[in-house]
């Protein structure tokens, strides 16, 4: 009897440090990451998670080498679970009802990025994401430095007059940026004005002959698959008013990829250092 408890109590005592051993594997196993959020790739490759990301949206895919798992802002379910994540990164571009319900059902952790529309909310990105994958030390350093290269950025052309254009020509999308579009926070940082946010009150106002002149700006700021979707600088001179525009008339476009300019990711100082370099070109003309 005294044997059979002994090795009642040895097998308990196993299986005991066994489940606790998986436990501590479980526990301190690496996430596997799919990036689905602004900027959310390249922080996490600034705060040391750079192994750890096993999937992106289109708008991270050029900073990670990781499986694309939508086609536009909609997921591929069957390539995300695919991948056996252990946490989506989402934002209001991709998250949804939906979303959360699918994911939720095979256990996958959600982690929601807050949108950015100015660079101080780059900041709050670093400090959410440290905080979910027990990075913060990490976050806070990467974002102190990002901030005091932003504090060192010098202001290199005159102010610009610059009106910010949504534009996406196949499907007759034509927007002006007004107050928070995000690019007027980009347009103020590099020592220039942002019209439409000086006049327009909502994010975004249709483009109109009147607005536009109204606004007269002297240059426009565009992403570049805008540009190319309604045909160039020809193309903007059949938009409404804008052949009237001063930038228009001079041809003074600054083009800016479409998965950068509004990114609000450690990406944005060079951003800002594109759209002064293209600036520079019409101080020179």
């Amino acid at each position: 009897m005294r044997k059979l408890i002994w090795l009642i109590g040895l097998a308990l005592l196993l299986t005991s440090c066994s489940s606790d051993t998986q436990n501590a594997e479980k526990k301190g196993s690496a996430p596997r990451i799919v990036a689905a959020a602004a900027g959310a790739a390249e922080i996490l490759q600034k705060i040391g998670l750079t192994k750890e990301i096993v999937g992106t949206d289109e708008r991270n895919s050029w900073l990670s080498s990781a499986s694309v798992v939508t086609s536009g802002h909609s997921f591929n379910f069957e390539s995300l679970i695919a991948l056996q994540p252990t946490h989506v990164v989402l934002d209001t571009l991709t998250d949804s009802t939906e979303v959360r319900d699918r994911l939720s059902s095979s256990g996958i952790n959600i982690v929601e990025l807050p949108t950015a529309t100015s660079i101080p909310g780059i900041y709050e990105k670093y400090t959410v994401l440290g905080k979910a994958f027990n990075r913060e030390d990490e976050a806070r350093i990467a974002s102190q430095e990002l901030q005091a290269r932003f504090a060192d950025l010098e202001i290199t052309t005159r102010n610009f007059r610059i009106a910010f254009l949504y534009l996406r020509g196949t499907n007759a999308i034509y927007f002006v940026g007004g107050k928070a579009s995000g690019a007027d926070s980009l347009i103020t940082a590099i020592g220039s004005t942002d019209v439409g946010a000086k006049s327009l009150e909502n994010p975004f106002s249709p483009l109109t002959a009147e607005v536009m002149r109204k606004l007269n700006p002297e240059v426009l700021l565009l992403m570049t698959k805008g540009y190319e979707s309604v045909g160039g600088l020809k193309g903007l001179q059949n938009l409404p008013g804008l052949a009237e525009t001063d930038a228009v008339k001079q041809d003074r476009i600054i083009v800016i990829d479409d998965r950068a300019l509004l990114d609000f990711g450690p990406q944005t100082i060079s951003v800002l250092k594109q759209m002064q370099e293209q600036l520079r070109k019409f101080d020179a003309a």
